[in-house]
């Protein structure tokens, strides 16, 4: 369990920008279409929770990296 704040921290966005990698490898898998629906519905939850801390998560050189795109 996290620890409740009014914004999440930096550290924790990089966490979950972390994992966007690992969608990507299921494209070359077989999958049912309720999965599929899911696991790209969970996708856009965690790039919406990076988003709306005011991150983009890029890879570069085969590391997700976070870039701040506005001031909160």
């Amino acid at each position: 369990m996290s620890i409740l704040a009014i914004k999440s921290e930096r550290k924790a966005i990089a966490v979950l920008a972390k994992t966007l990698r690992y969608f990507g490898k299921t494209m070359l898998l077989s999958m049912s279409a309720i999965d599929e629906q899911d696991a790209k519905q969970a996708e856009n939850l965690i790039r919406g929770i990076i988003e709306t801390n005011g991150y983009k998560a890029l890879e570069k050189n085969g590391q997700t990296i976070i870039k701040k795109t506005k001031k909160n």
